[in-house]
């Protein structure tokens, strides 16, 4: 029998060819991107905002099969405490594979069957200590160090208005609703773009970002005041008193809460913390979103009025064979250990 006139499997061999492409702006990225991200947070307008208004060395790579754009992720350095979990200072600087905000939208787009060999090459490429955060499972698990990292707090609204969610709450959620809606009743509410983002209402992030413990960075007034037009603004003003302030991101079918700000001189006195995610579920409710991303902080809270936790992922890797070994010893110290908290909030839960 004749040899045919080609070689078959090189062909297969090239057609599988995998390349992976690093750049240094997100205005170098692939026309496809944007196809193969699932949020908007992993979209290129978003990532150009964060390119110039929290710079922290980002660097885009690209997975190419066969010429085509099948991944894709973001990486950025920042200096972070490592046992930030257990709040003991211990700044390192690390390579983060991730999105430069406090955010819990996966780093990675495109074909989930490709991640595996993705991440593999990258912590090759990149040096020193490499941490991958809010995965929705674990990669790499021979190679890194996996742990459980915040999860983020997402609420199903199955009402059309606000009155039909607190209709389906328990008694007693219901009740403790309407006693933190008292406390509101007459502060003013004011919604509007991000360009009146103002000093006061970056005063008031500060203060919230000082006594959290699990941040990452700190955004610039610039990054919250030049957002783009999906994303708004909600402040709450008693008299001339700004109380407390929300920043929600419209995506296709999630409301996500941003950012927020809150004046802890008159927190208590006004229930502004709850107020405030009040205020989001409204918004929710008056833009037609089934679903609300509350973020990955302050779980009661937000499981009290009827979040559910979805957990994330992180992985910890160094190359240098004892520093992973010291990362392994400690792993308790490294990992987010608080239990899951769940409230029976809707009459309809068993």
């Amino acid at each position: 029998m004749n040899q045919p006139d080609f070689d078959l499997e090189g062909q297969l061999q090239k057609k599988m060819e995998k390349t992976i492409i690093k750049l240094h702006s997100p205005e170098y990225l692939s026309p496809q991107w944007d196809t193969l991200a699932d949020f908007y947070f992993q979209k290129r307008e978003f990532l150009d905002h964060l390119h110039r208004y929290n710079p922290c060395a980002q660097r885009y790579y690209e997975l190419h099969r066969d010429n085509i754009l099948v991944a894709g992720t973001v990486v950025y350095t920042l200096k972070i405490d490592i046992f930030t979990f257990i709040n003991i200072p211990s700044p390192f600087k690390a390579q983060i594979i991730g999105l430069p905000a406090s955010i819990a939208t996966p780093p990675m787009i495109g074909d989930p069957g490709e991640f595996e060999y993705f991440l593999t090459e990258l912590i090759k490429m990149e040096s020193g200590l490499v941490l991958g955060v809010n995965f929705m499972e674990d990669y790499l698990k021979d190679k890194v160090l996996n742990l459980r990292t915040l999860p983020t707090i997402v609420l199903k609204l199955e009402n059309t208005d606000i009155s039909g969610y607190e209709k389906s709450l328990r008694h007693s959620y219901r009740r403790r609703i309407h006693r933190i809606r008292e406390k509101f009743s007459n502060v003013k509410a004011v919604t509007s773009d991000c360009a009146v983002f103002s000093e006061e209402h970056y005063a008031l992030y500060l203060e919230i970002m000082k006594k959290t413990r699990t941040k990452l960075e700190i955004l610039s007034l610039d990054a919250f005041r030049y957002l783009p037009s999906n994303f708004l603004l909600t402040t709450y003003y008693t008299e001339k008193k700004m109380l407390c302030w929300h920043v929600v991101c419209k995506d296709a079918d999630v409301l996500f809460f941003y950012f927020g700000g809150l004046n802890y001189a008159f927190r208590d006195q006004y229930h502004s913390y709850n107020n405030n995610l009040l205020g989001i579920i409204s918004a929710a409710v008056d833009y037609k979103y089934g679903n609300v991303d509350f973020g990955q902080t302050a779980e009661i809270a937000k499981t009290r009025l009827g979040g559910n936790l979805s957990e994330r992922r992180m992985f910890a890797y160094h190359r240098n064979p004892l520093f992973f070994y010291c990362l392994r010893v400690f792993k308790n110290l490294l990992t987010y250990s608080k239990p899951p908290e769940h409230c029976q909030v809707f009459k309809n839960e068993n």
